[in-house]
């Protein structure tokens, strides 16, 4: 391994005296009451360097005398440039202070006889300055310019920047535009983690070229939490260099970075689920581009190969034969030039409109980059690879900013394509004839339902409900659930191929009362008309801290939606698919008992390894609850308030919790329509627990850390109950 640096330092008391003593030269302090012989490009740097903070900002901190160069005038959407004098570089290092937005349009540059040489930005969002150093010693001599540019609009669209000064001696232990280079023998380079750490922006190069996009990365500073590969097999007898936009000097991570053939880590971890999809190691949020094709559930998903928290957006992708055992298979969608891959669909060409062969997988999904638009890519290999359409992206628009997640049907009775997209505050539907060129059809939404947060991950489809076709629209929200933080609203009503339009409900309509179910959506293409869904299995009020380590997150089991009448309106109920109930193995069955006060079932499973199923009919006469309980006291906590309508997951006391302040809620609250039985199905997967009430009208989803499977169930009343049909399935 070779190991190249741009910035070296005088470190040690020998390596100091070492060092020049020429006095510093300030190229500029910002101390004059005007920008002098800079010149100055649109408002956001105003007039004049600015005393400190501009009003509407945090207090700004970190610089030098009494003024600053602050991009802030007219706030974080004013953009403009200010472009130095030129002048000669007579030092060994340029020190500079900097703060404001991390953006890419947020920066600050080096240009050395035109030729841009540095490009650098503050490493963190904060409005307290850093010292930052560029090494010049090669250019010493040369005529340089430094430009200070703020093109970004929208949070954190500013830049700060103070003190420049060549000197002998560097300022900052920041090394810009660090290389590590590895002549490439094996398969991986593994990249040792810090999960709490800042994230590296890193870079592939060979030959001087870029051959990645941005990698985000949380390399180790102080500690190694886990280890994640790049895979880097096709640079094989090459040269292949990590470009770190920069890395401090004192990091320990950066220089173990390694090749090895092999990648090996703790897969059987404590939380990993048993029979709920997880992936193979790294981050997972939204499902995507789920569709079936010859004979294959494919399930794309949100995913991070390069570490355990939110980042680095590809298509993870896997796939089953029965809804119930899962296939990894290699990352299916790579970010770009036009961003990461947010959420999409899949639709299966049969007919070939878009001219990528018949029966092509085509996937429409979010480019995340400046903006938001979208995108497509096809495959002929079932899934296995995809070519992206060089014409992309295939539908923008500017006047939105959240503009993403397409979910994509053919429309039979208008013979076009419909796409459902989340714009910020409603769903727009778009049509079109070949998956190319899309038209604004209509749009939907405006003062109905949940509207508390950013409106997501739309899902349009019909169901049929006493031989009559309704159409469902699935909007995810985030916040604004009934419960705090994600959840998925829905609406009934009618489609006609160009406008929906909602039945008289209550809205909104939740179709999962608890905090962890969010994004869903369903498969196009099932077979026998069936409408199966999954949805992601976490809450964003917490997700990035739950107590797992070399993966993050799982999705609920696959459930199928039918239209039903719960006593008082029409809900989508969603039930476990009828295949899970292959995964039954072991079977305790527990004698009917009626409960008045209390009642205690001691032992669920005679070896619980805390993946089961807990099936029973209750028939309540007064209020009741029950509770899975272990050995260490944990509990998960069911409450059925007959008198108040109401259904009550309590898992303040369920385990670990501490890990954020949004978790252990003791009120997790859903309506219940007072009924003279119900049916209960209750699914834990170790860190799960889903309950279905009446084959699914009513639902929560919660997750839940126990330091110890639960293996008691114990009963309380406020009158007689009578619990009937009990059997407990280990499932695997």
């Amino acid at each position: 391994m070779k190991i190249y640096f741009k910035s070296i330092f005088c470190l040690g008391l020998l390596s100091l005296i070492g060092c020049s003593t020429k006095s510093d030269i300030v190229v500029e302090d910002f101390e004059a009451d005007s920008y002098k012989n800079w010149t100055v490009e649109g408002e956001a740097f105003g007039t004049s360097p600015s005393e400190g903070s501009i009003p509407g900002q945090q207090e700004v901190k970190g610089f030098e005398g009494k003024r600053l160069a602050n991009s802030y005038h007219g706030g974080d959407d004013s953009r403009g440039t200010l472009i130095s004098p030129e002048f000669t570089i007579e030092r060994d290092y340029i020190n500079y202070l900097i703060g404001g937005g991390m953006h890419a349009d947020t920066y600050i540059e080096l240009l050395v006889e035109g030729k841009s040489v540095y490009v650098s930005r503050s490493i963190v969002e904060t409005e307290s300055l850093l010292w930052m150093t560029w090494d010049v010693k090669n250019y010493k001599g040369k005529k340089a310019v430094i430009k200070i540019v703020d093109n970004q609009r929208g949070g954190w669209g500013h830049i700060l920047v103070d003190q420049i000064e060549m000197s002998d001696t560097p300022k900052s232990n920041i090394m810009v535009d660090h290389r590590l280079s590895f002549k490439i023998d094996k398969k991986y380079l593994l990249v040792p983690i810090e999960d709490k750490g800042p994230e590296s922006q890193i870079y592939l190069e060979t030959n001087g070229k870029t051959v990645s996009p941005l990698l985000n990365i949380r390399v180790a500073q102080t500690k190694i939490d886990y280890w994640v590969p790049i895979d880097v097999e096709q640079y094989k007898g090459q040269d292949l260099t990590l470009l770190f936009a920069h890395v401090k000097s004192g990091d320990i991570g950066y220089s173990q970075i390694k090749q090895s053939d092999t990648f090996d880590f703790d897969y059987n971890e404590k939380y990993r689920p048993l029979y709920h999809f997880s992936p193979q190691y790294g981050w997972t949020n939204d499902p995507n581009g789920m569709v079936y094709h010859n004979g294959e559930y494919h399930l794309f998903f949100q995913h991070n190969p390069y570490g355990s928290m939110w980042g680095n957006m590809n298509w993870g992708h896997t796939v089953s034969k029965d809804l119930k055992k899962w296939e990894y298979m290699p990352v299916a969608i790579n970010p770009d030039s036009l961003g990461t891959i947010f959420s999409g669909s899949a639709v299966i060409d049969k007919n070939n409109t878009a001219g990528f062969g018949k029966d092509a997988m085509v996937a429409i999904y979010t480019s995340a980059g400046r903006i938001q638009t979208q995108s497509i890519a096809y495959s002929l290999d079932n899934g296995r690879t995809f070519t992206k359409y060089d014409k992309n992206p295939v539908l923008s628009d500017l006047n939105f900013v959240d503009f993403r997640d397409p979910k994509v049907f053919w429309h039979q009775g208008t013979n076009q394509w419909i796409m459902s997209l989340a714009t910020t505050q409603t769903i727009t539907f778009y049509g079109s004839k070949n998956l190319k060129e899309w038209s604004k059809l209509s749009e939907f939404g405006e003062g109905i339902g949940d509207h508390g947060g950013v409106w997501e991950c739309p899902d349009l489809f019909p169901l049929t409900y006493n031989g009559q076709t309704k159409w469902v629209l699935f909007v995810s929200i985030n916040p604004g659930g009934p419960n705090g933080g994600s959840a998925t609203q829905y609406f009934i009503g009618n489609f006609d191929g160009k406008t929906f339009k909602a039945d008289n409900l209550p809205y909104p309509l939740w179709l999962d009362y608890g905090r962890d179910n969010y994004a869903g959506v369903t498969w196009s293409d099932a077979p026998d008309n069936r409408r199966v869904f999954i949805g992601w299995m976490s809450n964003w009020n917490y997700t990035n801290h739950v107590p797992t380590v070399n993966f993050r997150n799982a999705m609920t089991i696959p459930r199928e939606l039918t239209l039903v009448n719960n006593g008082k309106h029409l809900v989508v109920a969603n039930a476990p698919v009828k295949e899970i109930a292959e995964l039954r193995r072991a079977t305790e069955k527990v004698s009917d008992f009626t409960v008045d006060k209390t009642y205690t079932v001691d032992r669920l499973l005679k070896d619980n390894q805390g993946a089961y199923e807990i099936e029973m009919t209750v028939k309540p006469t007064a209020n009741f609850n029950f509770k899975l309980i272990n050995k260490k006291g944990e509990n998960l906590k069911f409450t059925f308030d007959l008198a108040k309508g109401s259904l009550i997951v309590d898992r303040s006391n369920s385990g670990i919790s501490d890990f954020s302040d949004n978790f252990a809620s003791a009120e997790i609250k859903a309506p219940l329509v007072k009924k003279d039985t119900y049916k209960i199905r209750l699914l834990i997967d170790k860190a799960s627990s889903e309950l279905f009430i009446n084959d699914g009208e009513l639902v929560q989803t919660n997750t839940m850390f126990p330091s110890e499977p639960y293996n008691s169930l114990v009963f309380e009343s406020e009158g007689t109950i009578a619990v009937e049909n009990i059997n407990i399935y280990e499932l695997k």
